[in-house]
C-alpha cells in the first residue's frame, strides 16, 4: 500500500528538525525529573528529622480511628466528652502499662544475662563435642583466637544494650502517643464541621469523602489485626508459662507486637521466646515441645486465623507490603515497619481519587 501523496504547496519535512525532536524532548521532561528528585530528597530529610513527632502522632491517629467505633457505641449511654475521655484515658493507660510491663521484664531479662551466657556456653561446649567427634571438619577455629565463651558474652552483651535503649524508648514513646491520642479524641467530633467551615461545600464533601474511606480501611485493618494477634499471643503466652518459661507476659507483648510486621515479625516473634526456652529449660523432652507447640501455634496463625479474620482488609500484594516494610523501616526503623502497612493503605486510598496518580493505585492495589 503506497502512502498518500502529501498536498501541493505543502513545505517538505525537515530532517534535521525529526532528529532533534526527541533530543528537545528529553530537555523538556528533565526540569520536571529535577523536581521530583528534590521533592523526594526533601521529603525523605523532613520524614527523618521529625521521626520524633510524627511516629508517636500517626500511631495515635491510627489507634484513634480503630477506637472511633467504640466511641459511637458509648456515646449512647453516655455524654460524647465523658466518652472521649474514658476511651482516652483507659488506651493512654493501657499503653504506658504495657510499657512499664516490657521495661521490666527486659529489665530481669538482663539482669539474668550472666547465667543465660553460662547455660549458652555449656550447650555450645556439648554441641561443639558432638560434632568434634562425629564430623571434625566441620569444627572450625576461631580467627581471632578467642574462646567460645568470650566471644558469647561479648555477643550477649551487644543484644543487651539496644534491648535496654529499646525498652525506654517504648516507654516514653507510648507516653506521648497517649497524650496525643487524648487531644485527638477530644477534637475528632468536630473535625467535620472545621472541614465544612475551612472549604467550599463540594470540595468539602470530597474531603470527608476521602477521609471515610481512610478511615473504613484503617478500622477494618487494625481491628481484624489486633484480633488476630490477640488469639496468637494469648495462646503462646499461655503456652511459655505452662511449661516454666520465665518472661512468658514479655514473650505474649512481644508476639502481638511483631505480628503487625507481616513476614518478617512471625520470624522475630518465633526465635526469641523458643531460643531463651532452650538457654532456660533443661535439655530434654520440654524445650522440643515449647518449640512444636509454639511453631504450631504461628502455623495455625499464618494458616487459618489470617486469611479467617483479615481476609481482604489490607488490599495490598503482598510485593508492595515488602517494599512498604523495607521503606519505611529504613526510615524509622522498627516502629516504622509497624506502620507501614496502614501508611501504605492511607496512601492508595488517597492516590485513588486524583486523576494523576489513580494508575499508580491501581497497581499497588490487589486484584
Amino acid at each position: 500500500m503506497t502512502p498518500a501523496p502529501e498536498p501541493p504547496g505543502s513545505p517538505a519535512p525537515d530532517p534535521a528538525a525529526a532528529h532533534h525532536r526527541p533530543r528537545r524532548r528529553v530537555l523538556l521532561a528533565l526540569p520536571a525529573v529535577a523536581s521530583v528528585l528534590v521533592i523526594a530528597a526533601a521529603g525523605w530529610f523532613l520524614l527523618r528529622e521529625l521521626a520524633p513527632v510524627l511516629r508517636p502522632l500517626l500511631t495515635a491517629v491510627f489507634l484513634a480511628y480503630a477506637l472511633m467505633p467504640y466511641h459511637s457505641r458509648l456515646r449512647k449511654r453516655m455524654p460524647g466528652v465523658v466518652s472521649l475521655v474514658l476511651l482516652a484515658v483507659v488506651t493512654a493507660g493501657v499503653l504506658v502499662g504495657l510499657a512499664l510491663v516490657v521495661s521490666a521484664s527486659v529489665v530481669g531479662l538482663s539482669e539474668e544475662l550472666p547465667d543465660l551466657e553460662k547455660r549458652a556456653v555449656v550447650l555450645a561446649d556439648r554441641g561443639e563435642e558432638v560434632l568434634a567427634a562425629q564430623a571434625p571438619w566441620l569444627v572450625a577455629k576461631p580467627e581471632d583466637g578467642r574462646k567460645l565463651e568470650e566471644r558469647l558474652a561479648a555477643a550477649a552483651g551487644r543484644a543487651a544494650r539496644p534491648l535496654l535503649n529499646a525498652a525506654a524508648e517504648a516507654l516514653a514513646e507510648a507516653a506521648v502517643v497517649g497524650l496525643y491520642l487524648l487531644f485527638l479524641l477530644l477534637t475528632a467530633a468536630g473535625a467535620p464541621d472545621r472541614v465544612r467551615r475551612a472549604y467550599s461545600p463540594a470540595r468539602a464533601e470530597e474531603i470527608l469523602q476521602v477521609a471515610g474511606e481512610v478511615n473504613a480501611a484503617v478500622v477494618s485493618y487494625v481491628r481484624a489485626k489486633v484480633v488476630s494477634s490477640l488469639l496468637l499471643a494469648v495462646p503462646v503466652a499461655l503456652v511459655l508459662a505452662g511449661f516454666g518459661v520465665r518472661f512468658a507476659v514479655l514473650w505474649g507483648v512481644l508476639t502481638f507486637l511483631c505480628n503487625f510486621i507481616p513476614y518478617l515479625g512471625s520470624v522475630v516473634a518465633y526465635s526469641l521466646p523458643v531460643g531463651f526456652a532452650v538457654l532456660q529449660l533443661e535439655p530434654g523432652w520440654r524445650p522440643v515441645a515449647v518449640a512444636a507447640v509454639v511453631l504450631g501455634c504461628h502455623l495455625g496463625s499464618a494458616s487459618v486465623v489470617e486469611p479467617l479474620v483479615l481476609g481482604r482488609a489490607v488490599g495490598l500484594s503482598p510485593l508492595v507490603i515488602l517494599v512498604s516494610l523495607g521503606f519505611w523501616g529504613l526510615l524509622w526503623g522498627v516502629p516504622g515497619m509497624f506502620l507501614a502497612v496502614p501508611l501504605t493503605v492511607v496512601g492508595v486510598i488517597v492516590m485513588g481519587h486524583f486523576p494523576a496518580t489513580r494508575p499508580v493505585a491501581k497497581l499497588l492495589s490487589e486484584g
